[in-house]
């Protein structure tokens, strides 16, 4: 992973859930070593790669799955992540055998647009309609990471009032050959600030929303049935999550990310990701100021989405594109709580930014991309702290300017120029 993306993966708190670390923590993490039969660490839980019960069919309904068991792999072994039986929420989950999932003869079916409520949960913590059932298992897999029993669920799981923390897991997928993907739903509680999937270094997807599609209401323009993104057979994945509690009352800390797969034979051209982050040292204590930088285009493509991932202190977030000389906004986005992520394809129709109601938007149609244009994005940061921002992953007390998203043929490069920064006022 290059240097900027373990600078994101940086955390206040870094656990280890199987026998591998997350590569990218910062100097502040720590490794704990799972031995068979060791205890965990107290905000420790294994976790694990999902798929429904064996009598699933395609598009069929299936039971919700609570997937917190991995198996320890014995020595020099990699981990394999055993999914549980389904739990309803009076009981604990018994840990099952693997499912082992196999690439599909046909791209993936049954897939809902932004499905909700589909396991049936009622807990005492809010966001039980965001629990999706995981794909079939010849169609994709899930990664889930949340308590056995809601009743009672594991302390690591629940989060008190003022409370924040960022908690990493390592797993294994549950594919026995390589597979492409494409389409993947993310899911999160609220108090969810991020979760992002990296693979031997390489970004997997992500997001800020609680509830997400990518590519949007899982519909793949034609100018993108081609489009699909590698996993090789029993890949580790790693799950970075960044939690907050900023309510009166607890909450759960839990996430479901479904990966669907492609037909191997429809993918020629992979995705990639695009990942580039400005400093945020100019946003001293008591200041009001705007932090960005210009990424160079490598090759010729498109874009296929594009977002920023910033704090609470971040009051815009821009995106401008450069060609021939000419440079033109094409997405802007006011809310760093739920931040708006917009594709780019013959599809989609996104609003118009409108910055004097707030209003996210981005431009409308292909986004090409060709070799020599620039991406140029920008943060625009109130700091009413007294202190200075550094980057750190704290949500209300701290700040990050990054731009996110996915590309094909074309690449955004990850080391970008910083831009001189702005001051617009003083506090």
């Amino acid at each position: 992973m290059d240097r900027i993306g373990k600078a994101f993966l940086t955390c206040t708190r870094c656990t280890l859930v199987t026998l591998t670390a997350l590569a990218g923590c910062g100097s502040e993490a720590s490794s704990v070593s799972t031995n068979p039969g060791s205890a965990l660490p107290a905000n420790t839980q294994p976790a694990s790669v999902a798929a429904p019960t064996a009598n699933a069919s395609a598009g069929a309904p299936a039971a919700p799955v609570a997937t917190n068991v991995a198996a320890v792999a014995p020595a020099g072994a990699a981990p394999v992540a055993q999914p549980s039986a389904a739990v309803p929420p009076a009981a604990a989950a018994q840990p099952s055998a693997a499912t082992a999932a196999q690439p599909p003869a046909a791209p993936a079916a049954g897939a809902k647009k932004l499905a909700m409520g589909e396991c049936n949960l009622h807990t005492n913590y809010a966001g039980d309609e965001y629990c999706i059932l995981p794909p079939p298992p010849d169609k994709g897999f899930q990664a889930h990471w949340g308590p056995s029993n809601y009743d009672k669920p594991e302390a690591q799981y629940v989060m008190q009032p003022g409370e924040e923390d960022v908690v990493n897991m390592t797993v294994t997928s549950t594919n026995t050959t390589e597979i492409k993907y494409y389409f993947r739903q993310y899911r999160m509680r609220p108090g969810s600030h991020h979760v992002i999937f990296t693979s031997n270094g390489r970004r997997l997807g992500g997001t800020q929303n609680l509830a997400k599609d990518n590519p949007e209401n899982g519909e793949i323009p034609p100018e993108n049935e081609g489009v699909g993104m590698p996993l090789a057979a029993r890949s580790p994945i790693n799950a970075n999550m960044h939690f907050y509690n900023v309510g009166e009352k607890p909450i759960l800390r839990e996430i479901w990310v479904n990966f669907w797969y492609k037909d191997p034979a429809t993918v020629k051209e992979t995705a990639k990701e695009v990942f580039s982050m400005t400093g945020v040292t100019a946003a001293v204590a008591h200041s009001h100021v705007v932090v960005g930088a210009s990424c160079p285009i490598m090759g010729n493509g498109r874009a296929l989405s594009l977002y920023g991932h910033r704090h609470m202190n971040s009051v815009r977030f821009s995106i401008f594109h450069t060609t021939g000389g000419k440079k033109t906004l094409i997405l802007e986005d006011y809310d760093p709580h739920d931040p708006a992520a917009f594709d780019f394809n013959s599809l989609i129709k996104n609003p118009m930014p409108d910055a004097a109601k707030k209003q996210a938007g981005a431009f409308s149609g292909i986004l090409n991309l060709k070799q020599g244009d620039t991406l140029d994005f920008e943060c625009e940061i109130i700091n009413n702290t007294n202190k200075n921002f550094t980057g750190a992953n704290e949500a209300n007390d701290d700040e990050m300017c990054i731009m996110v998203g996915d590309s094909v043929g074309a690449s955004v490069q990850p080391l970008c120029q910083a831009l001189p920064a702005r001051r617009i006022t003083s506090n």
